[in-house]
């Protein structure tokens, strides 16, 4: 009980470390840039912007401005992290190896895997069968139905097997 209540601890604690992270970042790189593009003086280019454009009094012109750069910062992080994720898509090959160093990834289904196929995809593929009756919908259900109450992949049936070119 100890044991489980500490590992969820931990476990909530590193999962908010990204945000921490990006708090951290954006805090820093806007106080560090402020006195870069927007000191009093000379009047940088984000000194211009706050008190001529936004119309801010002189006296809060530090606060919104580092608010401002902080805000840019955080939204370039976010960005870099969408364009990484999405478009670059440059950490699914490491996905790819890690299941292909798994001898367990093909045929053994994790709890969260179970759960699913147990929940949300043999209940569509049972009201796809009633609506449509189909043998081979029937045979692969019955299929998942065994892979998902042992955990265990078996061959699949010949009705399952594609066939051979």
């Amino acid at each position: 009980m100890v044991k489980k209540y500490l590992m969820t601890t931990l476990w909530r604690i590193g999962q908010t470390g990204p945000f921490l992270s990006i708090f951290f970042w954006g805090t820093a790189l806007a106080g560090i840039f402020w006195p870069i593009l927007g000191q009093q003086n000379p009047p940088g280019p984000l000194w211009w912007f706050v008190t001529g454009v936004l119309g801010v009094g002189e006296d809060r012109a530090t606060l919104v401005g580092i608010g401002l750069l902080f805000l840019v910062i955080l939204a370039t992080i976010l960005v870099f992290g969408f364009v990484y994720d999405r478009v670059l898509r440059l950490w699914r090959e490491q996905m790819e190896v890690t299941i292909e160093r798994n001898p367990y990834a093909y045929d053994v289904l994790i709890v969260k895997e179970r759960t699913q196929m147990a929940q949300y995809y043999l209940p569509l593929a049972r009201a796809v069968y009633k609506v449509s009756p189909d043998p081979e919908l029937k045979v692969a259900i019955a299929h998942v139905e065994e892979w998902v109450r042992t955990g265990r992949l078996k061959p699949p049936p010949e009705a399952l097997t594609p066939p051979r070119k």
